[in-house]
């Protein structure tokens, strides 16, 4: 559980925690939404999905190398950007590098949110599309 200072609203959309070794992002407002069931991603066991009934994915849990690579953006409150597809269509994107995307793959609770990966067996997380604009607050992804 994340604990906050005064009990204010969450203002990251990443926190890490170093003793566990354990990242999470989140994609909506942590104490809006419980989470109903938690699942891995099937093609990476180090990305556990935190599922809701109101948004399809309340947040991301991130173990082992997975989890490292995200520990530098502890302190970034928009990791999202709103970008437009060759197909026109809005998304909210995030990427931890500018690595070429080899893989992409979702879950079949929220198939609007793709995985990406720059290697064919899903081992390297390089970020997240969503194509659910209607189900995610826009403010808390990309500030506002």
């Amino acid at each position: 559980m994340i604990q906050i200072k005064g009990g204010g609203p969450l203002d990251k959309q990443v926190t890490y925690d170093t003793e566990a070794d354990m990242g999470y992002i989140y994609l909506a407002e942590p104490f809006k939404y419980k989470i109903s069931n938690t699942e891995e991603l099937p093609q990476n066991n180090d990305i556990m999905l935190d599922f809701c009934n109101h948004v399809p994915i309340i947040g991301i849990e991130l173990a082992g190398d997975t989890a490292i690579k995200i520990s530098h953006l502890v302190d970034t409150v928009h990791i999202f950007k709103k970008v437009t597809t060759a197909d026109n269509e809005i998304i909210y994107s995030f990427r931890l590098n500018d690595k070429s995307v080899k893989q992409s793959v979702t879950h079949s609770y929220a198939a609007k949110i793709v995985f990406l990966f720059s290697d064919a067996d899903c081992l390297d997380f390089i970020g997240i599309d969503i194509y659910d604009t209607e189900s995610y607050d826009e403010s808390f992804l990309i500030g506002g």
